[in-house]
């Protein structure tokens, strides 16, 4: 795993989790306004560069992401922001309950089970998307309705990396994102959590529904006519805002 930082260190801390098989380059385009005010710190997950380790489960990312914090940070973090697959692995990450994290923001979190054929069919999809050049399938029709999302939003997949990800860490990833549940000892996170999504995004709605069965302090937004990713990738000025909105109301609440 990569870590990239930006901002002054004194400054609170907010990590920002990218989406999966995202470039990490695009989740810091979109918050970097942010780094102004904010100790800005993006991992990029294991498959995700150049000569990287293989990827192999959530629980792994979640540790490498507790050591680095551990190390340069006494183990406290100011705020985390996930978004698609990020949101999923931050759900990980506060079950773990390892990192004095205050605030989290889960923006279109998947926790329900999808199974190993959805897993199967995204490998196939991503590899035919790849020898393509990039141009999707039309078949793939089917599958962004499901997020919320028209052939006016395959724009979007451009950020995804198609150079850097072995087949072995491909199908890790695939497998572990629709295969994973909610971790049930969510229910010992003192977080505040924060669920988010579109509402063009079913699967979204029904993985807050799980989560809300195990978190005890939570806020939920369903942003009107949004599907899975566009708060973030169509968004910017609204995210940045939303997300300062947050962690400044945080930092209020503190120090009163």
């Amino acid at each position: 795993m990569l870590f990239n930082e930006y901002g002054e260190k004194d400054k609170p801390t907010l990590l920002a989790m990218h989406g999966m098989l995202q470039k990490s380059s695009t989740i810091y385009e979109i918050l970097k306004p942010l780094a102004k005010d904010f100790r800005l710190i993006i991992p990029t997950m294991d498959g995700m560069y150049p000569n990287s380790p293989t990827f192999t489960s959530f629980a792994e990312q979640c540790r490498k992401i507790e050591e680095y914090i551990k190390q340069n940070y006494n183990g406290k973090i100011h705020g985390v922001y996930g978004v698609s697959q990020g949101a999923t692995v931050l759900s990980e990450l506060l079950a773990r309950n390892n990192l004095d994290i205050e605030t989290a923001v889960l923006d279109g979190v998947y926790v329900a089970h999808q199974g190993k054929i959805a897993a199967w069919y995204g490998v196939k999809m991503y590899n035919m998307i790849k020898k393509n050049g990039g141009k999707f399938p039309k078949s793939m029709d089917f599958v962004m309705s499901l997020m919320g999302l028209g052939e006016e939003d395959y724009e979007m997949f451009t950020c995804m990396n198609f150079t850097d990800v072995s087949e072995e860490s491909l199908k890790n990833n695939f497998y572990e994102n629709y295969t994973y549940r909610a971790n049930p000892d969510l229910k010992n996170t003192d977080t505040k959590v924060y669920l988010w999504c579109g509402s063009k995004e079913p699967y979204a709605k029904k993985s807050h529904n799980i989560l809300k069965r195990y978190i005890q302090n939570y806020e939920e937004k369903i942003f009107e006519g949004l599907g899975h990713g566009q708060l973030l990738l169509r968004n910017q000025d609204k995210i940045c805002s939303l997300l300062r909105g947050i962690l400044d109301k945080f930092f209020l609440e503190e120090n009163n």
